[in-house]
């Protein structure tokens, strides 16, 4: 007689097992059905030659250099007394010739700024002038003449020799009575021969800076110092060579860093040169840009507006020569150790394209 125990345990594993086919057919019948999205890969490592890193690393570098040399050029407005103008030089020397006198900056001040209110005295002398949130209070010393401009918390206060020269200018942010603090002074010198600036110096509590002018205004050195415990610590170099136009030549920067705070040891120093060579007025110079003694980029012009070829050097053995058409990029060229490798050919605009056509 056969044990009923094992019958039920064959009668259950029977039961999954039809279960189990039944589901299975089910699935096949429903994937069958409906089949599955596709999943595509569209990275094939046998085709990628990283070309596209060349790319990369290009651009970033590009983009790099392109905001050293837009920072170097802004910096240098910076650092001019006051922008040169034809109409400007022709207005000083009308004026040299006619009186032979210095401008009163108050009358400046006035001629400027025709509509406000004037406070005055009980002598009848101006005290204070506001024009909407300004206020210029002129005050007379042995030295000469101080302008304090006011605007907010900001407060300027400009001081003139007896020519109404401006030898030294203070910024201030005042807030409160008790909430005074001097940010910046400048002080000027000039030549005796000419009158100009050949001097100015840039005072904070941190930073000491000395540049030198020539005879138009032109900076053609600076040096900067960070003070530490009363003693300058040299940080920055620059220099500035002109032609007869007085148009850079080069802009050679040297910084300086140190191991700590105390500047006790130099770290490290960083050269950065930017070369000029002028061509037609209405095409851009010419422009080698070096690191360290190391020429990393240059752009060279042609005769045609818009047209010209870019050199990207990221070592003694990589760069990258792009040529521009109507400042669109046309074609890289990539050259190992000064053999060209890899060379990517960019589609010109459509609308090019169709002018050809036409044409």
């Amino acid at each position: 007689m056969k044990n009923p125990f094992w019958l039920m345990i064959l009668g259950l594993a029977l039961s999954m097992l039809f279960l189990s086919c039944k589901k299975k057919t089910e699935v096949l019948e429903e994937s069958e059905a409906e089949p599955a999205e596709e999943v595509l890969d569209f990275y094939s490592p046998e085709a990628d030659d990283a070309s596209w890193v060349d790319s990369l690393l290009v651009k970033i570098e590009e983009e790099r250099i392109a905001d050293e040399l837009a920072k170097m050029e802004d910096s240098l407005a910076d650092y001019q007394i006051e922008e040169k103008s034809d109409e400007k030089e022709e207005k000083a020397e009308e004026s040299s010739e006619n009186q032979q006198e210095e401008i009163n900056p108050i009358e400046k001040f006035f001629e400027e700024n025709r509509q406000g209110r004037v406070l005055n005295d009980k002598n009848n002398q101006m005290r204070f002038f506001e024009f909407d949130d300004e206020i210029i209070s002129p005050q007379w010393t042995d030295e000469g003449l101080t302008l304090v401009y006011s605007n907010g918390s900001n407060v300027t206060r400009n001081y003139y020799d007896e020519k109404y020269r401006l030898s030294k200018k203070e910024e201030w942010e005042i807030r409160s009575a008790a909430d005074a603090k001097k940010l910046k002074t400048e002080k000027f010198t000039y030549s005796e021969d000419s009158g100009k600036v050949i001097q100015k110096d840039i005072i904070t509590d941190a930073e000491l800076e000395s540049v030198f002018y020539n005879n138009e205004g032109y900076p053609l050195t600076t040096k900067k110092y960070a003070i530490y415990k009363n003693k300058n610590h040299i940080i920055m170099e620059r220099k500035w060579i002109y032609d007869e136009e007085n148009r850079v030549l080069k802009d050679e920067q040297k910084e300086y860093t140190y191991k700590d705070e105390k500047y006790k040891k130099l770290s490290s120093t960083f050269t950065k040169n930017y070369e000029y060579s002028y061509n037609a007025e209405e095409i851009p110079p010419d422009v080698k840009y070096y690191e360290n003694g190391f020429l990393k980029m240059q752009n060279k012009y042609t005769s045609e507006k818009g047209n010209y070829i870019s050199w990207v050097y990221f070592d003694q053995n990589l760069s990258v020569k792009t040529y521009y058409e109507n400042d669109i990029r046309s074609r890289d060229e990539y050259y190992n150790k000064g053999q060209l490798f890899r060379i990517k050919e960019y589609d010109k605009p459509s609308g090019e394209n169709d002018e050809r056509k036409s044409n």
